[in-house]
């Protein structure tokens, strides 16, 4: 019915499959469902034909049948619309977690907004398809089929009559499918360019009233606006067309029925019986005018979504090149040296300008205070410690692990980070504190803000430690956010400690209290700051330049 997407797109998009797991199960009963219903359909129209040609007491017994199969139709026809939107649910859900991995995963990628279009608007869009695109093909199809076939049975000619239009519509469909897929793919576009720009202007909102220029925004959020609604507009001209072509092509079938009927004489009964199906049909004929209308959006969301679903993928311990720190010196021979008490050993990296970079070796309990002469090196080099950023050959040792070829699980055991300016996640300010370790007893949240000292201020609120922390940590201050950045960065106290000027934030009040952090801390920590000195009174420069 549709045109090869191959030749449309020109690269294939993979998405996950589609059979897998409970969804063979789901697809399975939604087969079971199309079966029993062209069955109803196929007795409805032997109970029709019957019901005008028996006596009193047959059409009694045949009018009760007939209520029953349309009682049946109506059960499989919920049956079908719940399967379908399980099916399509638990498959939607499956690629919104793989887009937010994904996103995850890369540390850097598309804006916010056009993240957020394609975890909304195309996930919708692959919902379309499988809810309302694929359960119509495989109710629709068995059913005109068994339709055709129980026609046939009654009057063959009938039967051919239901045929023509379905293969009229068939090249109606083909032909507008290209246009359809185009429309659509232009469409996706100009969202994603509004999407962006809403999201970077909410971000740079503040700044934008300071220089006067809401009216410019506006307007430029207007222009592209505009360009969504048109192209909506032209979308959803080829979108009638489909439809309006399947309902044109439902109508002409019972045209076709009677006017056969009549011009070969066939029984008034048969003709009755056959049009009674035919209506049955209707619902299934316009739905295959959406089917081709949500397979091309469907497409266009597959373009996009497939390469967001496949980030570059990590080396795996096993695929890791040997990292050493010095010629002669093996990975195995620098574990040995280190014994697992909280030392630190970083060498081989190199700068985004491929310039090699000091090497690092700390014990516990030392304060190194990061120097460099660029801008924007301490965070990549605390994104590099971190394994977040690629680099060609770095060790990074801490406790006698090599970060690299760590899990997750143990990395954020071994590292805890506090940046100025972070946004801190939605949830409660309890998940927040043990977002790093949430393997450790909640009991001591309260102990780590304390810590810090935000218990009282945390107390105070509504539901205390339950209080819902939004739009980056509302309603915490800027100084309250960084300290609870801190709190999370030394809960379970990690072997290696890196702050990246989260003194900025913290105040004059919050530096003292990270002094204090500071002072009693056991192990590593590594800081860029522009007055270390406030915070730590004995330091080792670690200096890039």
């Amino acid at each position: 019915m549709f045109r090869n997407d191959r030749s449309i797109q020109g690269t294939t998009a993979r998405l996950p499959k589609l059979l897998v797991g409970p969804r063979r199960r789901l697809m399975a009963l939604l087969a079971g469902t199309s079966a029993a219903l062209a069955a109803l359909s196929g007795t409805s129209a032997y109970l029709m034909a019957h019901l005008l040609k028996t006596d009193n007491q047959g059409r009694i017994l045949a009018i009760v049948a007939l209520l029953a199969v349309a009682g049946g139709i109506g059960i499989g026809r919920r049956a079908e619309r719940v399967l379908a939107e399980k099916l399509g649910q638990h498959y939607v859900q499956e690629l919104r977690a793989g887009l937010m991995a994904a996103y995850l995963a890369q540390g850097t990628g598309p804006s916010p907004g056009i993240t957020i279009a394609r975890v909304t608007n195309d996930l919708a869009s692959v919902r379309n398809w499988i809810t309302m695109g694929i359960t119509p093909l495989i109710v629709g199809g068995p059913l005109v089929g068994g339709t055709v076939i129980a026609l046939w049975f009654l009057s063959p000619p009938l039967a051919l009559a239901v045929v023509v239009p379905s293969c009229l519509l068939t090249v109606i469909l083909a032909a507008l499918s290209g246009p359809a897929y185009r429309r659509s793919r232009v469409l996706r576009t100009k969202r994603g360019r509004l999407a962006a720009q809403v999201s970077d202007t909410v971000a740079a909102a503040t700044t934008i009233r300071a220089a006067a220029g809401e009216r410019r925004e506006v307007q430029q959020i207007a222009r592209l606006g505009g360009e969504v609604a048109a192209a909506a507009i032209e979308r959803a001209k080829i979108g009638g067309c489909i439809r309006g072509s399947a309902t044109f092509c439902g109508a002409v079938t019972g045209l076709s029925v009677a006017a056969t009927g009549s011009w070969l004489s066939v029984h008034t009964a048969t003709i009755a019986a056959a049009l009674s199906v035919v209506g049955l049909l209707a619902t299934h004929v316009n739905d295959f005018g959406r089917v081709a209308e949500y397979r091309q959006t469907f497409n266009a969301a597959k373009r996009i979504i497939g390469p967001a679903l496949i980030p570059g993928i990590p080396a795996q311990p096993g695929e890791e090149r040997p990292l050493i720190c010095s010629a002669d010196q093996d990975p195995e021979q620098a574990r040995a040296a280190d014994p697992t008490h909280g030392l630190v050993r970083v060498c081989g990296l190199q700068s985004i300008s491929n310039q090699p970079l000091p090497d690092l070796s700390a014990k516990p309990g030392d304060r190194i205070v990061l120097k460099s002469s660029e801008p924007g090196e301490a965070t990549e080099i605390f994104e590099m410690l971190l394994t977040l950023r690629a680099n060609p050959r770095p060790s990074i040792w801490v406790d006698g692990h090599n970060l690299r070829s760590e899990p997750g699980s143990e990395r954020r055991r071994l590292a805890g980070y506090a940046v100025k300016g972070a946004f801190i996640e939605r949830g409660t300010i309890a998940r927040a504190v043990r977002y790093r370790r949430p393997d450790l007893a909640p009991e001591l949240t309260a102990e780590a803000l304390a810590r810090v000292g935000l218990a009282g201020r945390v107390a105070r609120l509504p539901r205390a430690e339950h209080t819902v922390l939004k739009r980056g940590g509302e309603p915490l201050t800027v100084a309250e956010r960084a300290r609870l950045q801190v709190a999370r960065a030394v809960f379970g106290d990690p072997p290696m400690l890196l702050l990246n000027h989260i003194d900025f934030d913290l105040g004059a009040e919050g530096r003292s209290v990270l002094a204090q952090v500071l002072r009693h801390y056991p192990g590593v920590a590594i800081m860029a700051s522009d007055h270390p000195e406030l915070l730590v009174p004995e330091y080792t420069v670690w200096d890039l330049r």
